[in-house]
């Protein structure tokens, strides 16, 4: 019986490479370079996603490494980030701001000619670079905030506007902030509270 705890327990402890699978090859090379190599598969939640008819293409992963990890993640995302925000602040640009986990089946960014929509910009945006809405299941923690997220520092590391994909691949541009149609976003959100981190690389 103590042999088995042992391997359990080395199990958590161990960090292996991490993967995506096959779905990864759908991004260009170096799309997810910011992202750890190794990770303890503990806590964890990964997303990759190709859907351009409720979203648009990103992957996402979410975990929570040992307290000498974090602050190393920490200090690396603050010496290399354009920008920092609150994860709480309402005048973020935030991708698909109108998506939550109830309602995105309501919308289609595949139609190729769509109908105009105004989802509301506010002066306090401007010159900002844009961050992810966390919608999805576990890793969604609120709807009090555009991010979905609460108690965290954000670290844009890498953001454009511009097309970086074949066009069949991206989303119509529709319900995304005003000069920022198409364009990525790379980052870093930390947690000190609770330990979680969440590296981003999005793409619409």
């Amino acid at each position: 019986m103590s042999i088995l705890i042992f391997i359990i327990i080395s199990s958590c402890n161990n960090k292996r490479s991490l993967n995506f699978g096959e779905d990864i090859n759908y991004f260009d090379d170096g799309f997810i370079e910011h992202f750890p190599k190794k990770i303890r598969y503990h806590n964890l939640y990964q997303a990759i996603s190709q859907n351009i008819s409720i979203s648009h293409p990103y992957v996402w992963l979410k975990y929570y490494p040992d307290q000498t990890e974090l602050d190393s993640i920490e200090n690396s995302a603050k010496a290399l980030s354009v920008a920092v925000y609150n994860s709480e602040d309402s005048c973020l640009v935030v991708i698909d701001k109108h998506l939550t986990a109830q309602n995105w089946i309501k919308y289609d960014k595949k139609i190729r000619k769509p109908r105009k929509v105004e989802i509301g910009e506010l002066n306090c945006q401007e010159g900002k670079y844009p961050v992810p809405n966390f919608f999805k299941e576990w890793i969604f923690e609120t709807n009090l905030t555009l991010t979905k997220l609460e108690g965290y520092k954000m670290y844009v590391l890498e953001s454009e506007k511009g097309i970086f994909m074949i066009p069949e691949k991206l989303p119509n541009g529709v319900y995304t902030p005003k000069g920022w149609e198409h364009g990525y976003s790379k980052g870093v959100a930390i947690n000190n509270e609770t330990g979680a981190v969440i590296y981003w690389a999005d793409i619409w």
